[in-house]
């Protein structure tokens, strides 16, 4: 056999050289290029090719897998609902590894919404839209019907309807199908409240308000009512009064007012009442004798029932609270009285009950 000259065996190691790093070229994992997508739409990821160099055939692993039609195939189908990274990784037949990433953002539209519904009691207002609602990223909102609304074109508009009314936002972008949602906003109706009719009284007299239509009342000017937060409250006027009434629902989230009269036709004469109850509620604490102050030199007598004379008084100005005039609380019971309002204007006696 004839001997190899040293050419050819340099050839031969140069050739064997260029054949292994031709075989063996940089191994790279590639993921693709960042895709944007419309809500519920997809796109194909991953590199053409997926992977080179190397040493074939090549395993693949993509994660996340959410969302992914295969996680374990070069050109997998991805459909997110939200942006996502995904992760491209690459075996090799050598066991050698190489990663690779990439992003698909879903188009801003996806987080745009007609936001949860609200209520509200009439005249009042509240704001409508997905807090995701904003100006820029190139959403275009339309809100329908316009009518109760400050601006039918704003992301989240200030809704004032006078009745309950369903609105329709109809969101657009370029490049995606428009986006509709709707949303309740339920205006809760205020409670028929109502004062009553007016009234007409003498002098001295204690009139009787009506209320109804609600659940918790307040009358003003309450200075002048006995339990003026009720819906019957007692109203001693000595002149022409109006009278103002609020009241709520149960859940004392609406309101409404009414207002009524206590005419007062001009009268000397002594209004007598027959009880009250001293329970210092700060209603109906003492005995209450209607146009008592227009006899200043009146003088009042109340004994029990053995005859005793439990309290006096010289121009007495409605402040019997049921005690002796030593100051002693008095029993509920039936006290005999005896008034004489002084000049010869007029004496009077007859019971009165001290109710507890």
């Amino acid at each position: 056999m004839g001997k190899i000259s040293r050419g050819k065996y340099l050839f031969s190691i140069t050739f064997l050289l260029f054949f292994i790093n031709s075989s063996f070229a940089q191994f790279i994992a590639e993921a693709g290029l960042n895709q944007t997508i419309c809500p519920g739409d997809s796109a194909i990821i991953g590199g053409v090719p997926a992977a080179m160099g190397g040493k074939a055939p090549y395993t693949y692993l993509w994660s996340p897998s959410t969302g992914l039609s295969n996680p374990t195939i070069s050109n997998p189908s991805a459909f997110p609902d939200d942006f996502t990274i995904y992760t491209l990784t690459v075996t090799d037949d050598t066991g050698a590894v190489q990663t690779d990433d990439m992003s698909i953002i879903v188009s801003y539209i996806v987080y745009v919404n007609a936001g949860l519904g609200v209520d509200f009691c009439r005249e009042g207002s509240d704001i409508i839209g997905g807090t995701d609602n904003v100006n820029g990223f190139g959403v275009s909102y339309s809100w329908a019907p316009a009518g109760g609304l400050n601006d039918s074109s704003l992301p989240r508009p200030t809704a004032s309807p006078l009745i309950s009314t369903v609105y329709t936002l109809t969101a657009t972008i370029a490049g995606c199908p428009p986006k509709t949602d709707t949303v309740l906003v339920t205006v809760i109706q205020p409670p028929p409240i109502n004062a009553g009719s007016d009234i007409t009284i003498k002098e001295g007299e204690v009139a009787i308000l009506q209320a109804s239509g609600g659940f918790f009342y307040e009358w003003s000017p309450s200075s002048i009512l006995l339990y003026f937060n009720t819906a019957n409250p007692d109203a001693e006027p000595i002149v022409q009064t109006d009278y103002y009434l609020y009241g709520t629902d149960k859940e004392r989230r609406c309101s409404a007012r009414d207002t009524m009269t206590v005419f007062v036709e001009p009268n000397s004469e002594i209004v007598l009442y027959n009880t009250f109850t001293p329970n210092k509620d700060g209603n109906n604490d003492t005995w209450y004798i209607g146009n008592i102050h227009k006899y200043p030199r009146n003088r009042l007598e109340i004994y029990n029932r053995n005859g005793k004379l439990v309290f006096k008084a010289n121009g007495y100005l409605n402040n019997w609270d049921g005690k002796t005039f030593l100051g002693e609380e008095l029993p509920a019971s039936t006290y005999f009285y005896m008034l004489d309002l002084g000049e010869g204007a007029g004496q009077f006696h007859g019971t009165v009950n001290i109710v507890q």
